[in-house]
């Protein structure tokens, strides 16, 4: 009996390694993109999934790596997944806790995620939270409604002044309590006609992007996406704004 008990044990702890190994690997895959600054970044990246935001995950380490190009690891990091002991049946599904190293590139994984043994009295890290740089959607109406009511003959600094008094604060996150990020200015004025770009970096490869001009007396405003930004590498400039590109 005794032999049997500890076939069936060993069984439901490979089930239960096999799954934790699967969800190593589809979380892994997972934060490799969008490209990270660092091993703090992956942390968040991971902790912010819906495994991540579980009671059963945590990371217990997080550590920038020396590196001399974008080829070599950058990151490494150490994650334990946590499964309580459950029935099935009559059989018994011991806890466990499993642990893994991986470390990422650039580009994406470069090493594991492999199963380690978890490393002792470690504690679960939570990386500080990162203010939003994104461009929020009511800063659209705003800049149309700034544009709008801008003077005939406007300088540079009458606009800027303008947009100053007329756009709102980026707002406060409700999860990290941080105030967002305002994104950069870009302000071309010839004669009548304004144009006014608002970018944002927020990330190492993202980016957001406003647009607004007021051309012959007629005011648009529209957003570039990422296709724009990326693949068809659209600029973000106030003379792109001023030309409706």
């Amino acid at each position: 009996m005794t032999a049997v008990c500890a076939v069936l044990l060993l069984a439901s702890c490979g089930a239960e390694h096999a799954e934790t190994d699967r969800q190593s690997r589809t979380l892994a895959d997972a934060i490799s993109y969008p490209r990270q600054a660092d091993a703090a970044g992956f942390a968040r990246a991971a902790l912010a999934t819906t495994l991540g935001r579980s009671g059963d995950f945590s990371v217990l380490e997080a550590e920038d790596l020396d590196h001399e190009g974008p080829q070599e690891p950058m990151a490494h990091l150490v994650w334990r997944i946590h499964r309580d002991a459950r029935y099935e049946g009559w059989s018994r599904i011991e806890a466990i806790d499993a642990c893994y190293s991986v470390e990422f590139t650039g580009d994406g994984v470069s090493s594991g995620p492999s199963r380690i043994t978890c490393p002792d009295n470690a504690i679960a890290i939570t990386p500080p939270p990162l203010p939003k740089r994104d461009i929020p959607s009511e800063f659209s109406p705003a800049l149309q409604a700034t544009l709008d009511e801008l003077p005939a003959t406007p300088t540079e600094a009458d606009v800027r002044a303008a947009l100053a008094a007329g756009m709102p604060a980026p707002p406060v996150d409700p999860e990290t309590q941080l105030a967002g990020i305002a994104p950069e200015v870009f302000v071309q004025v010839r004669g009548s006609d304004v144009g006014v770009a608002l970018f944002a970096r927020i990330g190492v490869e993202e980016k957001d992007c406003m647009m607004g001009r007021r051309v012959g007396g007629v005011v648009e405003v529209w957003s570039l996406n990422w296709r724009d930004l990326g693949p068809r590498e659209k600029p973000c400039t106030a003379d792109a704004a001023l030309a409706g590109y």
